[in-house]
C-alpha cells in the first residue's frame, strides 16, 4: 500500500523530466573549427573552416597516408551576421559554431574597424570567449587551408594550438578572444594582436616545398583604432615585459661579434610612475632568469652578464620607440598610470597631456640571474 502511494506521486514527476530533446547526431551536424573575418568593399566576407572527424581523431594506429580534409565555406554580406547567414544556404546540414577555436581577422577588416563586426560575435551565444585570435595580411582563405605536418588536421597547427609553440620560443604571447575584448575596451590599454603568415619553403616533403604557418609580427590597436603592424624584430622588447614568457633566446654580442646565446625566462617587469604632473615620466625594472646555451668565446661571467643586460635594455628601448613612431604605447606605460594614479590619468587625459615621447621612459633597469653558466671563466 505504501509502495503504491509512493509510485502515485513519483511517476508523474518522472514524466515531467526533460530528456535530450535538443541533441544532434554528430554525423548530421557541420562543426565550424575556425572563423575567418575579412572585408571586400562594400561587404564583409566570412569564412568557416570545417574538418571531418576522421582527420581530427587521434591516430594511435598507423599514420594516415591521406591529407586531412578541410572544407572552407565563404559567405558575403552587408554585415557580419548577414555574411554568416549566407553560409547556411549551401551548408546541407545544421552548422554549429560553438566549437570554434580560432578567429582569424584579415587586415582589411581590421582597418575597417573592429567595432563594425564585434557586435555580431559578442551577441551570438554559440561563439564562446575562448578561441585564439589572430590577424593576417595574407588572404584569410590561404591561412585557413595551410596543412599541418604528417597529414594531421589544422587543429595541430599554431592557428588552433599556439601555446606549445610559444613555450619553446616565447616572442608574442597568444591572445584569446576574452582577453582581446577586455584589452580592446580598456581605455588606456594597447592591444597586441598576433599575426599569422605562411612560410612557403622552410620545410620540404619529398624534396618539395611544404608551406607552414608562422608568426610574423603583430597588429597594434589603440583607442579602438588599428594603428598598423610591426614585425617580430620590432617587437623583440615586448618579450621582456610579458610574465608569461617561458623561454626565449638572446644573442649576446661584443661589438659586432657574437660571443654567445643565453636563454631567458620568468621576467618580472615593474613599471613605476616617477612623475604624473605635467608630463608623466616612467621607470621600468625587469628581472630575468637565464641559462647559457651557447658560448662562442670564453669570457668572464660578469662581462657576459653586463652585455646581456645591456642588450635587453636596448631591445626594450627600441620597441618603445617603434611604438612612438605609430603613436602607440607598446610597453603599456599609460596603463600603469591608469592603474596606479587614476585621478591623475583622468586629469592628464582631459588636458591632452598623456602623449609619450622619447623622454617619457626615463630609466630602464635590467637584472639577469644566470642559473647555469656552463664553462664560463670567472
Amino acid at each position: 500500500m505504501r509502495a503504491r502511494w509512493k509510485a502515485s506521486w513519483v511517476l508523474p514527476i518522472v514524466f515531467l523530466l526533460t530528456g535530450c530533446w535538443d541533441s544532434h547526431n554528430v554525423e548530421k551536424v557541420n562543426y565550424i573549427a575556425a572563423l575567418g573575418i575579412d572585408y571586400e568593399k562594400p561587404n564583409y566576407v566570412i569564412y568557416g573552416q570545417m574538418l571531418d572527424f576522421g582527420s581530427v581523431a587521434k591516430q594511435e594506429a598507423a599514420q594516415n597516408r591521406e591529407q586531412a580534409n578541410i572544407w572552407l565555406g565563404r559567405g558575403e554580406g552587408e554585415t557580419m551576421n548577414i555574411a554568416m547567414n549566407a553560409l547556411y544556404n549551401t551548408a546541407q546540414q545544421r552548422i554549429i559554431w560553438s566549437h570554434v577555436t580560432t578567429i582569424l581577422i584579415g587586415e582589411r577588416a581590421l582597418k575597417q574597424g573592429v567595432d563594425s563586426f564585434l557586435d555580431a560575435t559578442v551577441r551570438f551565444r554559440e561563439i564562446r570567449f575562448t578561441p585564439w585570435v589572430f590577424g593576417t595580411k595574407l588572404a584569410v582563405k590561404d591561412i585557413l587551408t595551410t596543412p599541418a605536418f604528417f597529414n594531421l588536421s589544422p587543429l595541430e597547427t599554431i592557428s588552433h594550438a599556439p601555446v606549445e609553440n610559444y613555450r619553446q620560443r616565447s616572442w608574442i604571447v597568444p591572445l584569446n578572444y576574452m582577453t582581446f575584448l577586455a584589452d580592446y575596451q580598456e581605455p588606456a590599454k594597447t592591444v597586441i594582436l598576433p599575426s599569422l603568415s605562411i612560410d612557403p619553403a622552410q620545410w620540404t616533403k619529398l624534396k618539395q616545398p611544404s608551406p607552414k604557418l608562422e608568426w610574423d609580427g603583430a597588429y597594434v590597436l589603440s583607442k579602438k583604432k588599428t594603428k598598423g603592424k610591426l614585425n617580430l624584430e620590432d617587437l623583440e622588447g615586448l618579450r621582456w615585459l610579458e610574465e608569461k614568457t617561458v623561454r626565449t633566446p638572446l644573442v649576446v654580442k661584443d661589438g659586432d661579434k657574437t660571443i654567445g646565446v643565453v636563454s631567458l625566462e620568468k621576467p618580472k617587469p615593474v613599471i613605476r610612475v616617477l612623475s604624473a604632473s605635467g608630463h608623466p615620466r616612467y621607470e621600468l625594472t625587469v628581472s630575468l632568469h637565464g641559462n647559457i646555451v651557447e658560448l662562442l668565446r670564453q669570457t668572464k661571467e660578469a662581462d657576459f652578464l653586463a652585455k646581456a643586460e645591456q642588450t635587453v635594455r636596448e631591445e626594450i628601448r627600441s620597441t618603445f620607440e617603434k611604438g612612438l613612431s605609430m603613436n602607440t604605447d607598446l610597453l603599456q606605460l599609460e596603463y600603469a598610470l591608469y592603474l596606479a594614479r587614476y585621478k591623475d590619468w583622468v586629469k592628464l587625459s582631459d588636458e591632452g597631456a598623456l602623449g609619450l615621447d622619447k623622454d617619457s621612459l626615463e630609466r630602464i633597469n635590467v637584472h639577469i640571474l644566470i642559473e647555469h653558466s656552463g664553462m664560463l671563466k670567472q
